[in-house]
């Protein structure tokens, strides 16, 4: 049986969600041998960010490209790449790149990653952007996918047309084992502590600045709390200075970016995840995966979706409610409940990356049967 040749199309390979994504999909993909899988990468091999991808026995192609270059070289080397393929998914937006992978005559997948508007830039050129990728989606893209409900509606709103629209979740590869103890040893003021905490790039809208509003509000009346966040951004300043304006360093700590962050994840007894308007909300499904309570906002776009179906009641409506919500968790003594726990193992494996892959290659199927 000949395998479907897959080539995935992405900017970089940075730190976030839409990297783990792919680094997950990649080797669940691996392994079906009906699949042939490639990346080709828009950035130089010698300035990748986050270099885990190099080290999947997956083909990388690289060639540097900006979002309007006008290299005509580099765009007839991608055409030369895409057209040994059976079909291109692309995981960024650049216009003349869709242009060039359309043009190739293979069908084009264009992967949702991205649906929002609040606290993201909001200029002129961004909705002329949004405009043009709305129209590119429709008339270059034999098939969409989005990571969830929330994204494929905040497009169609936007004007999206394509009849292969569909919905497939993003996948995690779960591991097995976690060990919380280098926590302890990094943060020795965390044991016996009540740990609240979150796992995030610390940009504008991820909220954390709500997350410790929040966690100040029920800081005296909780001693036995204290907040830990797992990351880095260009927030993280500001973020320290909002610490530092509260008085509350000695009871919120910053970790930096972390590698091994399901230990991190492993250590919390609350994870709170207060962005708005996320498409998916990866790591919310990594920690229920640990047994974890999940809390998240009610704006919180895919992230809500998620644990509107296990957990509703873990959804707040602003800052004072997830402050009550916070104190709640404190005072629930079945909050680490082995049930609780398992009912929560159980929903996330829904998400598991094996389960997900299974869905791509039916996807990528019927668009190859009706190219």
């Amino acid at each position: 049986m000949q395998k479907l040749k897959i080539l995935h199309v992405v900017h970089d390979f940075l730190f976030g969600g839409i990297e783990s994504y792919l680094y997950y999909l990649v080797q669940a993909q691996l392994q079906n041998p009906s699949l042939e899988v490639a990346i080709l990468c828009c950035q130089a091999e010698n300035k990748i960010a986050n270099r885990r991808m190099l080290d999947l026995d997956v083909k990388i192609y690289f060639q540097v490209l900006k979002p309007f270059d006008l290299h005509i070289s580099r765009y007839q080397n991608i055409h030369n790449i895409v057209k040994d393929y059976d079909l291109a998914q692309l995981h960024i937006f650049k216009p003349l790149l869709l242009r060039t992978l359309a043009q190739s005559g293979i069908p084009v997948i264009f992967t949702v990653h991205t649906a929002g508007a609040i606290r993201r830039k909001q200029s002129y050129y961004h909705k002329i952007k949004a405009r043009l990728q709305v129209w590119q989606m429709n008339n270059h893209c034999k098939g969409i996918i989005n990571n969830s409900t929330y994204s494929k509606q905040y497009w169609v709103d936007k004007g999206l047309q394509t009849t292969y629209n569909k919905v497939i979740y993003n996948g995690v590869h779960f591991i097995q084992t976690a060990d919380s103890s280098l926590v302890f040893e990094h943060f020795p003021a965390c044991r016996g502590k009540f740990i609240i905490g979150t796992s995030s790039r610390f940009i504008s809208w991820k909220r954390v600045d709500l997350l410790i509003r929040s966690f100040a509000k029920i800081s005296t009346d909780c001693p036995e709390a204290i907040l830990l966040l797992v990351g880095d951004g260009p927030e993280r300043e500001e973020l320290e200075r909002l610490v530092e304006a509260l008085n509350l360093t000695d009871r919120i700590y910053f970790t930096g970016y972390q590698k091994n962050v399901r230990a991190y994840q492993k250590a919390m007894d609350v994870c709170v995840f207060p962005s708005v308007s996320e498409p998916f909300g990866l790591v919310a499904i990594e920690c229920l995966h640990l047994g974890k309570p999940v809390l998240v906002m009610q704006d919180g776009g895919g992230l809500t979706e998620l644990i509107e179906q296990i957990e509703p009641q873990l959804i707040a409506k602003d800052e004072e409610h997830l402050s009550e919500l916070l104190r709640l968790q404190l005072n629930n003594s079945a909050v680490n409940d082995p049930s609780l726990q398992q009912k929560r193992r159980d929903y996330a494996e829904n998400f598991n990356i094996l389960k997900i892959e299974k869905q791509y290659y039916t996807f990528y199927q019927s668009l190859v049967n009706h190219a």
